[in-house]
């Protein structure tokens, strides 16, 4: 009789807490939704903090591009700012988008060896690489080659919904498992629509609302997965990425463009 009424009670608490946003898990979606990572690792020495470097860099860049006296692009936008600032401002962009793709690549490596169902994995794998490809190809080429420049960041916008959504199927119900970076994204993105016509500081929060969107879902990935993301991955791994990046920025802005800074 005690252990019908123990699996009762154990019952009755499964169907209590649900699937989902359960009021009670809510601390737990919004903590681990932001940065979930650095929270489980905050017992962690610094140097294992990868993560709170790559944030700490994207807002100095934004503090940098736009709360200091460098001379604005004809165009408020981050890839008009890239155009005109500083080989050094330039390269804490290029470094958040290198630790971007590296996070990226190391989820479709993942995937593959801890996807138990070969079809998602497969899946799963190509939007990851695909992710990674569009976001080194923004990077890379400068708005003054516009029409690579777009088509990169279009695509970049829709496999990266794809993969969210891919995601959420599948992991919706694991513990670990946050919905925050894709409602993040959505927001941003749908307001790079609303503002997309305006050279605004709108429009530009609006992109680094879907950046910061972005640094969260791979932040959420590592923390699923349990990556230990060090300083070593951002500072020599994902810092000569940028720095080659940075390099192939340049020569396409200097040597490919026709008329550059000026959009």
């Amino acid at each position: 009789l005690d252990k019908g009424r123990k699996l009762l009670i154990n019952a009755r608490a499964t169907n209590a807490s649900g699937v989902g946003f359960h009021l009670g898990r809510a601390p737990r979606y919004l903590l681990t939704g932001c940065w979930g990572e650095c929270i489980a690792q905050q017992s962690e020495p610094l140097y294992a903090q990868g993560t709170l470097l790559v944030i700490a860099e994207y807002a100095l860049f934004v503090l940098l591009s736009i709360g200091t006296g460098f001379r604005p692009p004809a165009n408020i936008s981050i890839c008009g700012y890239m155009e005109t600032l500083p080989n050094w401002v330039a390269f804490l962009y290029c470094h958040v988008a290198a630790s971007g793709i590296d996070s990226t690549l190391w989820h479709a490596v993942v995937v593959v060896k801890k996807e138990p169902n070969l079809p998602l994995a497969a899946v799963q794998m190509v939007l990851s690489v695909l992710c990674a490809i569009t976001l080194t190809g923004f990077s890379i080429f400068p708005r003054c080659l516009w029409t690579r420049h777009q088509t990169c960041v279009l695509w970049w916008v829709y496999i990266t919904s794809a993969a969210m959504a891919v995601m959420f199927l599948r992991d919706c119900r694991k513990p670990n498992y946050t919905v925050v970076p894709a409602l993040v994204w959505a927001l941003g993105t749908w307001l790079c629509n609303v503002f997309y016509y305006e050279s605004s500081l709108r429009f530009y929060t609006a992109e680094a609302i879907s950046i910061v969107a972005y640094i969260m879902w791979c932040s959420s990935i590592q923390r699923q997965h349990e990556r230990k993301y060090t300083l070593f991955n951002v500072l020599i791994v994902d810092g000569a990425l940028a720095m080659a990046m940075l390099t192939a920025f340049r020569y396409h802005q200097g040597e490919v463009c026709k008329v550059t800074g000026k959009w």
